[in-house]
Order: C-alpha cells, then sequence, then structure tokens
C-alpha cells in the first residue's frame, strides 16, 4: 500500500485520536451545570464555545452528545445489519416462495420513509434512546436484507457450492463458511455509509423533541434550544452544527472508503 493509500488511514486515525484527547479533556466538566450568571457568555478560554441560555458550557454538551450520538447509532447499524443479514440470507437459501414472500416484505419496508418510521415510534414511546434506536433499526434493515440476498443468491448457484452439497456438509455450514466472508465487506461498507445518515436522523428527532430527553446533551436537542438565541448566541448554536456536519461527512466518506477497497 502506497503513500497515497494510506492517507485516508491516517486521517482518520488523526480524527480519532483528536477527538479521544478532547473527550478526556473535557471529561470531569459537567455538561449539566448551570450557572444563570453566565447565560450567553460569548467564547472564552473559560468557555471555547461560551455557555448557553441557561449558562452550561456549551463545548462540554458538544463532546459529551458525541458518543450518545454515535452509540445509538452504531447499535442501530448492528442490530439492522443482523436483522437484514438473517433475512437475505434466509431468503437466498429458501425456496422460491419464501425468497420471493421476503423480498417483498422487503421492498414495503424500503417504501416507507426511514425518518417518518423513527418519528412514529419515537413518538408513540414518548422519546428517548430506546425508541430511536429501534425506529433506525427498522428504517434501515431492508438495505441489508436486499444487499445479503442479492449476493447469497449468486455465490450459492457456484461450482464449489454444489461440490460442498455434494461432500455432505449442512447448509448453515455452507452459509457461514463460504457466504458469509463474501457479504461482510460489503454489509461492513453499507453501515458505515448509513452510520451518518443514523447520527442525521437522531439530530433530527432530538432537534423536534422526540429523541433524548432534556437536560441530556444532544446536537439536535441543543440546535433547538439555542435557536431563540440565535442573534445572541451565534457561535453556541454553529457548533453543533458544525459537529453534525463533520461527523455525517466523516461517516460518508469511510462508508465511501470501504466500498472503493472492497
Amino acid at each position: 500500500m502506497g503513500p497515497a493509500n494510506r492517507k485516508p488511514y491516517l486521517v482518520v486515525g488523526l480524527v480519532l485520536a483528536t477527538t479521544l484527547g478532547i473527550v478526556a479533556a473535557v471529561g470531569d466538566r459537567d455538561p449539566l451545570h448551570q450557572d444563570l450568571m453566565l447565560a450567553l457568555t460569548p467564547p472564552s478560554l473559560r468557555f471555547p464555545l461560551g455557555t448557553d441560555h441557561l449558562g452550561r458550557d456549551v463545548f462540554a454538551r458538544l463532546i459529551h452528545a458525541l458518543p450518545r450520538s454515535i452509540g445509538i447509532a452504531m447499535t442501530s447499524m448492528v442490530v439492522a445489519a443482523s436483522v437484514g443479514t438473517i433475512i437475505g440470507l434466509t431468503a437466498a437459501a429458501s425456496n422460491r416462495l419464501i425468497d420471493a414472500a421476503l423480498m417483498r416484505l422487503t421492498d414495503l419496508a424500503l417504501a416507507f420513509p426511514g425518518l417518518l418510521l423513527a418519528m412514529v415510534l419515537a413518538g408513540l414511546l414518548g422519546g428517548g434512546a430506546v425508541p430511536v434506536l429501534v425506529g433506525i433499526s427498522l428504517a434501515q434493515w431492508p438495505q441489508f436484507a436486499r444487499i445479503t440476498q442479492s449476493i447469497a443468491a449468486t455465490v450459492l448457484t457456484e461450482p464449489h457450492i454444489e461440490s460442498s452439497r455434494i461432500a455432505g456438509l449442512a447448509e448453515w455450514r455452507i452459509l457461514l463458511r463460504q457466504v458469509m466472508p463474501r457479504i461482510l465487506p460489503q454489509t461492513t461498507a453499507l453501515a458505515t455509509l448509513s452510520l451518518g445518515g443514523a447520527v442525521l436522523t437522531i439530530s433530527s428527532l432530538g432537534f423536534l423533541g422526540l429523541g433524548l430527553q432534556p437536560p441530556t446533551p444532544e446536537w439536535g436537542a441543543m440546535i433547538t434550544e439555542l435557536l431563540p438565541y440565535m442573534d445572541a448566541a451565534p457561535f453556541q448554536i454553529a457548533a453543533p452544527c458544525v459537529a453534525l456536519f463533520l461527523t455525517v461527512l466523516s461517516c460518508m466518506a469511510a462508508g465511501q472508503r470501504l466500498a472503493e477497497v472492497r
């Protein structure tokens, strides 16, 4: 691998190291501490991004919101990838009737807007991490089912698969040992690409008041809280917007890179 090919990994490593360093630096700063006497304080050495309308440290809230958003997004991708992969493998390894039924179910789920589904679930269940996670997972699994079924159906027609069956190898062993290694690179790239969309969905729900509930730090909720003070606190409201943009952009870039080298 030449220097040009190593650049993306060096950049990702540098970003991760910087992020961990920042998290460690502000780890002891309370993102929930309020001081109304310091409300809407402009950026300073004490408060690098200023304070919000309740006198809370915007920088501390911004950093503490990162693991929550990424954690929920990653968990939802794991759940969606697991469910979608199981359904896709089942469809590819079954007869035509079951295959067609599972794929029509997948098409039906794909036709339903993911953000709307997450909003409905979060609204019905009162918001919070679990409804958001379930909503994103339900919206994302059809993509994994589709790509898994497509790859598995092709692999299962190859001559070495038939040889394995003749040799008496169980179908589930064939799927695990010979089909899954062909699927994993594709699903990993798709999960990384979808991670940015999941983070954006979490922030969108937070913006609408259907995501993580106050006073929990969350980028979308931070934007909503600071909207009435946009003129007095431009840096404070810009901070979560920029953090969200960079996070989604990084996920998309990483996913694109994985797709290129699969």
